[in-house]
């Protein structure tokens, strides 16, 4: 691929409008060279002026789906005849040897670059096992959630297991409402940020944020640069699944699954993670 520039556009050479006098040295040329790009980022400019930064990121995001769904529709041909796999949802770079690892951006280890909230490519009844780990906290909650879990139970096999990890936002506002940091620290790394970590806090205009109030700790877990759509407890997800036709709705430990191979579980997500698991309708 030729060299990205920072927008994820590569890079093209300057173009001179016609009728336009070349530069006649060095100096004039950098002068030139810095008006044309002056130029080239007055769009953006202009958006910037006329809506937040935060809607800009959600529209960008938002035409880039649309064009994935637009040109990559159905099943998937590489798996029109996949029984009993190991589906990996929402992996990132962690995709699993062996496994159907789908994501919405290319990265090592994804097989299948999809947008999951709409329909999997997978054909029904196809897999075993489906693992997500804090994406699901991503889909609106009445309308891209519910349909996102119905097709994980086309997905699986009759009996099959679903194992959904999210951010415990129970337990977030129980430690809000005790005295102190203490409870929030003791599995929060939204409290203890380190500057050059990747899971570090951004604000909107992506400064790194060190956290002065427990509200700002709790209102970042919850909307994450807008990001995150909502916030789930027990009670909350397990009527969820339940609606959407699964069966033996159950919280699990970290690392533990009815279904062992599931358990991949990232151990820095562990202290603040909901792991639930459930199963699809089995035969009559």
């Amino acid at each position: 691929m030729s060299g990205p520039s920072a927008n994820g556009v590569a890079d093209q050479p300057a173009v001179v409008a016609v009728g336009s006098p070349p530069p006649r040295n060095a100096a004039a040329a950098s002068k030139f060279e810095r008006t044309q790009r002056r130029h080239a980022r007055l769009p953006l400019r202009v958006l910037r002026s006329l809506l937040p930064l935060h809607t800009l990121r959600e529209l960008k995001l938002e035409a880039r789906l649309t064009w994935l769904r637009l040109t990559r529709r159905g099943i998937d041909g590489r798996f029109a005849d996949a029984r009993g796999v190991m589906v990996n949802i929402g992996c990132g770079p962690h995709g699993q040897p062996g496994w159907i690892n789908i994501d919405c951006a290319p990265a090592e280890g994804v097989t299948c670059v999809r947008d999951c909230r709409t329909s999997l490519p997978l054909p029904t009844g196809s897999a075993r096992g489906i693992f997500t780990e804090h994406f699901f906290e991503h889909l609106d909650y009445y309308e891209e959630a519910p349909r996102f879990l119905m097709e994980c139970r086309r997905v699986l096999e009759p009996g099959g297991t679903l194992r959904v990890i999210v951010p415990d936002g129970g337990k977030y506002l129980r430690a809000y409402v005790e005295d102190g940091w203490d409870s929030l620290r003791s599995f929060s790394s939204l409290t203890s940020w380190d500057p050059t970590s990747e899971e570090r806090p951004f604000s909107t205009l992506r400064e790194v944020l060190p956290f002065r109030t427990k509200m700002e700790v709790i209102n970042y877990h919850f909307r994450q640069m807008g990001v995150h759509r909502f916030s789930y407890d027990h009670e909350t997800l397990a009527e969820l699944l339940v609606e959407c036709g699964f069966e033996s709705v159950t919280v699990r430990e970290y690392g533990t699954s009815a279904l062992p191979e599931l358990a991949i579980d990232r151990d820095f997500r562990a202290p603040e993670s909901l792991v639930v698991e459930a199963s699809a309708p089995g035969l009559a």
